[in-house]
């Protein structure tokens, strides 16, 4: 499934990656110390289905994503990804929108 997430101003990877859960999965410092500053606009990551490479759809703010496993991460519900979820599907996501977390050590 596709997703909407901030990158690093720092390291441009992921912000998700800075999570204290992630620690490890790259030998990048900036994300091993949760040190990054997140971007405040959201980044589309398009994921594809096989066979075909269809585009997968597009993950809602707030929603669980990879239930049920022990990667079982939640997508980022702030308000520049609602904003940018309802742009993009022209629709609204079902949760109401908050401040990224991040966004507030700035």
């Amino acid at each position: 499934m596709s997703v909407l997430e901030h990158l690093c101003l720092e390291c441009a990877h992921r912000i998700s990656i800075h999570d204290v859960r992630s620690r490890g999965y790259t030998d990048c410092a900036c994300c091993n110390t949760s040190a990054g500053r997140p971007d405040a606009t959201p980044t589309l990551i398009e994921t594809f289905a096989l066979p075909g490479h269809r585009l997968e759809p597009l993950y809602p703010p707030g929603s669980a994503r990879n239930s049920g496993t022990m990667h079982t991460t939640t997508a980022c519900d702030c308000e520049g990804c609602h904003e940018t979820y309802a742009r993009l599907t022209g629709g609204t996501a079902n949760s109401s929108p908050r401040e990224h977390p991040d966004f507030a050590r700035q």
